[in-house]
Order: C-alpha cells, then structure tokens, then sequence
C-alpha cells in the first residue's frame, strides 16, 4: 500500500520573501542599468570668409582667384608661389603722428586744483617749535620786591632763582633744528599738440598723395612680365626639349659662321651667356655673365646668337607661366674652329 503524501503548502510569509527578492531586483535592474547622458549640441561651424582690399584693379577677372576683394586683380610678378596681395612700401613719416586734443578744461577749474595739489603740508619743524619750552613771562614788581639793598642782602630769598630755566632755553636754541623737507614740484604734462582745420586738410591730401604713388608702384610691379630660368642643369620636360632645340639652332648657326679672327690667332676659350626669349622666339637681351678673356670670342659669340634667331615660338605648357624665359648656357670655342655648348 503506498503512502499519500502531502502537497507542499505555501505559507504568506514564503510569498512575502518572494515578492521582496523580486521588488529588489526589478529596482537594481533599473538603477544599475539604467544610465543618463547630457546632451550633446552640435558643434556650431563657423564659417569665414579671407578679405584683401587690392590697390588697383584689372579689367578682366582672373579664371583662377585666391582671395575675396573689393576688386578684379591679376596678379604678376616673378614669384612662381601664390603670395599674399601686400603693399612692400612704408609711409616716409619721420616723426609720431600729434593726437589730436580734447577740449582744455576751464582756467578756474585748472587753478583750483593746483591749489589744491599745492596746499602746505605741517612739518615737523613747526611741530617743534610748540613743544620747545618758552621762556618765563617777566617778573611782576610788588611792594615786597621794592626794598633797599641792605634788606634784600640780609634776608634769603624765598623764591628760586630763574637761571635754570634760562640754560634750558639756551640748550633748546642751541640744539640742531630738523631740516625742513623739500616740498615735491608738481609735475606739468605738455599739452597734447592740436590740429587745425587746414592741418588736417593739407595732412589728408599728402596721405592721398601717398596712396596714389603707392598704388602707381604696384601696378608697375604687377605689370612686371614673369621670368623663368632655365640652365642645362633643368629636368623639367617642357623646358629641357625646348633648350635642347634651342641649343642645336645656336650651334649649327656658330660652326657656320665661326669667326674669321678666331680662326687666324687660333684663339679657344669658354663663355657664359644669358639669353632673354619672348614668347614668340625673338631676343629680348644677351648678357654676358662671365667672360672666356678674349674681346674677340664674346663679341662672336653674341653675334652668333643674333645671327640664329629668331627661335621657335614657345609650346603652350611654357606661354601660359612664362613670359621671359631666360636661357643661361655656357659656350666653348675650341680647336679645330669647333664652336658648341655644354
């Protein structure tokens, strides 16, 4: 036979433990898992924009700008950089700049702060004259003091004698009195110097005058043409192909036209030239930036030059940066009436 058992029974107190244990985990659940972030704002950008106020201006406006302006400007020179539109020159002011001057305050308010500022000041060379002892006032003369000599020998006198007060007073004088200390000088500013009317004219008319030279300078600088360089030392593609037909034209011109003189004296030597190209080929100037010795070789060799151009018009790659292109190659007149470059 089996035996029955008992279902289990809850009690209230099991379901009060169970509803605590549940309460306390729902609330860790919440504080522990729950989290607060502050708000994060978007970053405000702030846009900016880069001004230059230009000193002249062009007609047409440049393809390509850099900076923001008040005007149209194309920009020049010899720089192959992007520089910043700035004035080179400075003002030829020779001494500061007067301010220009409040209204003066009014003369009585001017003398009562003097003496104000100017009031003297106690010492102490006053403050020892009063306590310096002061001699005793004169005796009176009553009917007692008018005696005969014989009394007054006989009888002693009753009152003290007033020769001590004296010595004091004499050793008060005697004693070195305090110097009195120099009383300090007020200080008086200069008055700002004042403009008139016509000096503000006239100083308004030379700043005038000033900016317009300044802006004339400019645009003669901006009209400069820009320059290149180039030597036999140039890796850049564009120039070396250019120089080295340049180059071929001068030398077949040279050994063509090899000077007669050179050829009788047998004279060789090495020269420097520079030559300035346009862009369509023609010389703008031949300087001779070392010299081989001989008068007779330099002045061939700058004929030579003249004598091969004008030059092949420059490839667009080289026209759209360049508008002096400075060649600088180094001549040589050797033996055997060869005439070639290095």
């Amino acid at each position: 036979m089996h035996a029955v058992t008992a279902p289990p029974t809850v009690e209230s107190a099991d379901r009060l433990g169970f509803t605590l244990f549940i309460a306390i985990a729902a609330h860790a659940i919440v504080v522990l898992g729950v989290t607060f972030a502050p708000h994060e704002r978007a970053r405000e950008l702030v846009s900016t924009l880069d001004i230059v106020l230009v000193q002249h201006r062009s007609e047409e406006a440049p393809e390509d700008v850099d900076y923001l302006a008040q005007a149209n400007q194309d920009g020049g020179g010899e720089s192959e950089a992007a520089e910043r539109p700035a004035t080179p020159l400075r003002a030829p002011f020779v001494g500061p700049i007067p301010d220009i001057a409040m209204a003066t305050p009014p003369v009585a308010f001017r003398e009562e702060v003097l003496s104000t500022e100017l009031e003297p000041v106690p010492t102490e060379t006053a403050a020892a004259e009063d306590v310096s002892p002061r001699a005793p006032p004169a005796p009176v003369l009553t009917q007692d003091a008018v005696e005969t000599p014989d009394k007054r020998l006989s009888e002693p006198s009753s009152e003290p004698s007033a020769e001590p007060d004296t010595r004091m007073v004499r050793e008060a004088e005697q004693k070195p009195q305090p110097q009195p200390e120099p009383q300090a000088q007020p200080r008086t500013e200069p008055a700002p110097q004042t403009l008139s009317a016509s000096a503000l004219i006239a100083r308004s008319r030379a700043m005038a005058s000033l900016s317009a030279e300044i802006d004339r300078r400019l645009q003669a600088y901006a009209k400069r043409p820009k320059r290149k360089w180039i030597t036999a030392r140039t890796r850049e593609h564009k120039y070396a192909a250019y120089m080295e037909a340049w180059r071929q034209k001068v030398e077949r011109v040279g050994n063509l036209n090899y000077p007669d003189e050179a050829r009788r004296m047998n004279l060789s030597g090495n020269l420097l030239l520079d030559v300035a190209l346009r862009p369509d080929g023609s010389v703008e100037e031949i300087i001779l930036r070392r010299s081989s010795g001989e008068r007779v070789l330099d002045d061939a060799a700058i004929r030579i030059v003249n004598l091969a151009a004008p030059f092949a018009r420059f490839p667009k790659s080289i026209a759209e940066e360049t508008d002096i292109l400075h060649v600088e190659r180094t001549w040589q007149f050797l033996s055997g009436n060869r005439f070639s470059s290095r």
